[in-house]
């Protein structure tokens, strides 16, 4: 944490913000404690939120603490400017060692909940690089190029080898990991703002060994 941002280390199962389905606490309520005036200009339930993680997933998510940081990352975020890298377990095996991965995604038209791949979507690229493997499972670096809602996750179900305990995109339920944890993690983010270079790094849950020793 610093004047202008404060970086997280999101658990699974925490919203980032509030939502219209629940009114557990979220991250965005650890944030207002943190700095209470933020409502003063943040967008309503969304205070000071730049990006988001999704619920089960979990790692590094900045958070703006004046609103002109929060302008500044909004506008790097929608231009591409932040670097962002994901660690993944996935069921079974990619079919090379390195690739990019680019397809259109759209909201499900059978499932609200879901993004699906559809010609009529918006283009999401991904890059990937395998780090390890076991019998049933890869561990894969990803570095996002677009920030599509659910983007990881959508393409690997697309490549039939679903983020592990994703059961909303077909993955099996794996018994090793609670229900609202899926083996997804925000590893790596970096940023510059007001001409100086931020970098952070987190290590991911300790379930994703668990995973991979089976």
């Amino acid at each position: 944490q610093n004047d202008n941002f404060v970086v997280f280390n999101k658990p699974n199962g925490l919203l980032t913000h509030p939502n219209s389905k629940s009114n557990e606490k979220t991250l965005r309520d650890y944030l207002i404690e943190i700095k209470p005036q933020i409502k003063e200009w943040g967008v309503e339930n969304r205070e000071g939120i730049v990006h988001r993680l999704d619920k089960v997933t979990s790692g590094l998510i900045v958070c703006a603490l004046n609103e002109e940081t929060f302008n500044v990352l909004k506008k790097q975020f929608q231009d591409r400017k932040v670097g962002k890298k994901y660690l993944a377990v996935i069921e079974g095996h990619l079919k090379s060692e390195t690739g990019k991965i680019e397809l259109p995604l759209k909201r499900s038209v059978s499932n609200r909940s879901k993004r699906a791949v559809s010609k009529k979507g918006r283009l999401s690229i991904s890059e990937y690089e395998i780090i390890k493997t076991t019998n049933k499972h890869s561990l894969v670096l990803i570095t996002l190029i677009t920030g599509r809602n659910h983007q990881v996750r959508v393409q690997m179900e697309y490549l039939n080898s679903p983020v592990v305990n994703d059961t909303l995109y077909s993955a099996k339920r794996n018994n090793l990991i609670n229900s609202f944890e899926i083996c997804l993690h925000s590893h790596m983010l970096n940023f510059t703002l007001f001409e100086k270079n931020f970098s952070f790094k987190s290590s991911p849950p300790e379930f994703f060994n668990k995973v991979l020793e089976v």
